[in-house]
């Protein structure tokens, strides 16, 4: 992973998950970082399917 790419992941999980503290995230390895990431992309996509299932 490079730098630029692990920086931009970290980046994004610490606004999104404001309450864990940063150096959680700097201290996880690259697969772990993009586990971590993954999970709240999909935590995300299951938000907006939902939203989106709504019938008006």
């Amino acid at each position: 992973m490079t730098h630029l790419s692990r920086t931009t992941l970290i980046n994004v999980l610490a606004k999104v998950k404001p309450e864990t503290p940063r150096a959680m995230f700097e201290a996880l390895s690259d697969k772990a970082l993009d586990a971590e990431f993954r999970a709240v992309t999909a935590e995300y996509n299951e938000q907006a399917s939902q939203l989106m299932s709504v019938s008006y």
